[in-house]
């Protein structure tokens, strides 16, 4: 599997693996607050285990469930989008051992911030719904569902975490509200009751979600620093979309109809996307370029687990990581955006453009070369990404030097 590791945060790793099988999740508080656990619980390693044993996304929900109902969830509550090249589903997971989850309607979009969105719920239809069978009685029993005065059951309203907050005030609420609006290209009254999913009014590519990725409310009332002239927009009384505490954003093509080195398309960006760029990666590649990330590229699994608690030799090598300079020129634009902001637009921006040019060319080149020659279709997919990376590091490397250092 591809491993995104956050470094700074327990859960908040991401995973791509050889079936297609996409991990990534979204902290989202419940009510629950009593432990119920076994040997500890289980936490920051269930989605590793998701990305090491499913074969689908289906798959994948039921391991989890399996997982939590037997070892307990040590978290608050959290919202794993779990997807491969033929379903995608929501996975919300609450303290202790229950869990729901819903399949993302083939037509639709999930929009999630750090909130539970699964709604109304269907124990008869598994082929949308998968859960615990008690869990409306589960509620019942805590105080959170009271079927004479809160009529249908709805999952969010009875586990979510309440919040006394007025909407504007409420970052999340924000996000949702701004998401729903990207992507359906319409209006939506700001407020709580959103649907789990919706149809979009366009295709929605790659290039219309790292827009949404790198979104900061531009040209709304909540744009609090008219156009960046006050400062940074991931540090406003709005939390954003981008926000600062984004630590990378991805986004990932999952296809039936792409040769299989191919399939698993990936656009990644190794900070804030609001100052970087998202790199071309795909699952077929057989050797990560120099600066992606540090360590052995096969399985070792107490290697991994020292190193998450014992970080010293990824310290040691940091300096050479691409992401070392990501987060160098980020500190450079959140203190001075506006101007840093233009610079990047003519000297860094344009690459990723430049990426998303060549990419079909290179994906029909591969795709006709690779059953004649498969050796060769390989060796250029490995160039092909670590030619990006180069330009990128380089690229990066370049705006930070030429950056005077603060007085």
């Amino acid at each position: 599997f591809l491993w995104i590791e956050a470094t700074t945060q327990e859960f908040a790793d991401s995973f791509v693996n050889e079936h297609g099988v996409l991990v990534t999740s979204d902290s989202c508080p419940s009510r629950v607050t009593a432990e119920d656990l076994t040997d500890g619980g289980i936490g920051w390693m269930l989605r590793r285990l998701l990305a090491e044993k499913a074969t689908s996304a289906r798959e994948a929900v039921r391991l989890a469930g399996e997982l939590v109902e037997k070892y307990g969830y040590r978290a608050s509550g959290r919202t794993y989008s779990i997807a491969d090249k033929s379903e995608a589903w929501m996975l919300a997971l609450l303290r202790g051992r229950r869990w729901y989850a819903q399949r993302v309607p083939d037509d639709e979009v999930a929009v999630l911030p750090n909130h539970f969105t699964i709604r109304g719920i269907r124990p008869d239809d598994p082929d949308h719904f998968l859960g615990s069978r008690d869990i409306v009685e589960y509620a019942k029993t805590n105080g959170w569902y009271d079927e004479a005065k809160d009529g249908p059951f709805d999952f969010k309203r009875a586990f979510e975490r309440p919040s006394t907050r007025e909407p504007d005030a409420d970052g999340n609420t924000l996000r949702h509200w701004r998401g729903l609006t990207l992507v359906t290209n319409r209006a939506w009254e700001l407020g709580r009751d959103y649907p789990f999913s919706v149809k979009p009014t366009r295709k929605i590519t790659a290039e219309a979600l790292k827009a949404i990725l790198r979104d900061h409310y531009e040209g709304t009332e909540y744009d609090a620093t008219d156009g960046y002239k006050t400062g940074t927009p991931n540090r406003t009384k709005f939390r954003t979309i981008c926000t600062a505490s984004t630590i990378n954003a991805f986004v990932v093509s999952l296809s039936e109809d792409r040769i299989a080195p191919l399939a698993a398309s990936i656009w990644l960006a190794f900070g804030k996307p609001d100052t970087t760029v998202f790199l071309p990666l795909y699952y077929g590649v057989r050797t990560l370029p120099p600066g992606a990330g540090l360590g052995p590229v096969e399985h070792d699994h107490e290697l991994f687990y020292k190193q998450h608690f014992e970080d010293a030799e990824i310290k040691a090598g940091k300096d050479g990581l691409l992401n070392t300079k990501v987060l160098a020129l980020e500190r450079i634009a959140e203190a001075d955006y506006g101007p840093t902001r233009e610079r990047l637009v003519k000297e860094l921006f344009p690459l990723e453009i430049s990426f998303d040019k060549a990419g079909p060319k290179f994906e029909k080149d591969f795709t006709a070369l690779y059953p004649r020659n498969a050796p060769k279709a390989m060796r250029n997919l490995d160039a092909y990404v670590a030619e990006a990376f180069e330009k990128v590091a380089k690229a990066t490397g370049k705006l930070v030097a030429a950056t005077p250092p603060a007085k």
